[in-house]
């Protein structure tokens, strides 16, 4: 039998389905935080379990940016401008992290980010969304620093739920 993975953005209904369904799950913490993943992963033990089948046996695996190294401080300037050029190249993604910069407020009825343009913000602002976006990404979403600070991220993860890590490898 070959070994199914949904990748998953986020959607909540579609880890409900994977689960339904027996496949593994393949997502990531671009636009979602370890927490509500975490959330998003008993739904999937639940829909394997109600389904029948085993809920322990499906894989989650969760990509994470990575690079570890000796010194915390080399380490993020070796990935900041390879990650603000990503950011800033996803800006669907910039604007999920965009509500969590004070300058920012969700307005009135918006819940999505497709409903919001950034297209009035000048290159100074968005280099700010886009160093902000880089700031939060790296210190919550990436396996980033030290092999220590490292441990701790790949802990806070398996708490979480997730099965195995994929390393996206970008920074040669």
């Amino acid at each position: 039998e070959v070994p199914i993975w949904v990748t998953i953005a986020g959607n909540v209904q579609t880890y409900e389905m994977a689960g339904r369904a027996g496949a593994h799950v393949l997502t990531h913490l671009l636009g979602q935080t370890v927490q509500e993943v975490a959330e998003k992963i008993r739904v999937y033990r639940n829909a394997r379990a109600d389904a029948g089948l085993d809920p322990a046996a499906g894989k989650v695996t969760l990509m994470l940016h990575t690079l570890v190294g000796n010194d915390e401080d080399e380490v993020r300037n070796l990935v900041r401008q390879p990650m603000k050029d990503y950011l800033k190249s996803s800006v669907g993604l910039v604007k999920g992290f965009a509500w969590s910069f004070s300058a920012f407020r969700r307005p009135e009825g918006v819940s999505r980010t497709d409903d919001v343009s950034l297209d009035h913000l000048t290159e100074e602002e968005m280099d700010a969304l886009i160093e902000h976006a880089f700031e939060r990404y790296y210190e919550t979403s990436g396996l980033f620093g030290t092999v220590e600070r490292c441990v701790q991220t790949v802990g806070r993860v398996r708490e979480a739920g997730v099965d195995e890590i994929a390393c996206l490898i970008d920074y040669g």
